[in-house]
């Protein structure tokens, strides 16, 4: 079934790796500082979440490319350090799938929800998502990236596009 929602181009990247900083201290100027260290390192940051703050904490997760992974682990003990986190969580083994919409996305209502009911009904969780004006990201498992882009090519008519 074709559904109507501006997205003009999917992409999939399967060379990324998502970084998990779990019970960061929540503080003015946190953020900078644990991305200052990251990208002193050369490493570029493709996706940033940040979860609501309790008691003083937050987590923050981001996605990287699994080729910076090295550079990433060796600045590991400072960031945690640094943003007095309690943990560091590392996955190699997820997906980006990024929906392009262009600007007419901006103005169109039930993008998001379209979105996740084609990766829902295929039985594809997502763990994390990241909207813009133009595009919709989500992070899903590495082994459910067929049935992501199976689903997409189906409900969208679009062919996901790999990136590099």
């Amino acid at each position: 079934m074709r559904r109507q929602i501006p997205i003009e181009e999917v992409f999939i990247d399967t060379a990324v790796a998502k970084v998990v900083l779990k019970g960061v201290r929540d503080r003015p100027g946190m953020a900078a500082e644990v991305f200052g260290i990251i990208a002193e390192k050369d490493i570029n940051v493709e996706m940033i979440v940040s979860g609501p703050s309790s008691k003083g904490r937050t987590d923050i997760a981001f996605l990287v490319k699994e080729s910076q992974l090295p550079r990433l682990r060796e600045v590991a003990d400072e960031i945690l350090e640094e943003s007095v986190a309690q943990n560091i969580v590392i996955d190699s083994k997820v997906v980006l799938i990024v929906f392009y919409g262009g600007r007419e996305m901006q103005h169109t209502p039930g993008v998001a929800s379209t979105i996740f009911d084609i990766l829902a009904m295929a039985g594809v969780n997502v763990e994390m998502f990241s909207a813009s004006v133009d595009s919709i990201s989500v992070v899903i498992r590495e082994d459910r990236v067929d049935d992501a882009r199976e689903a997409i090519m189906e409900a969208l008519g679009i062919e996901p596009e790999p990136t590099f």
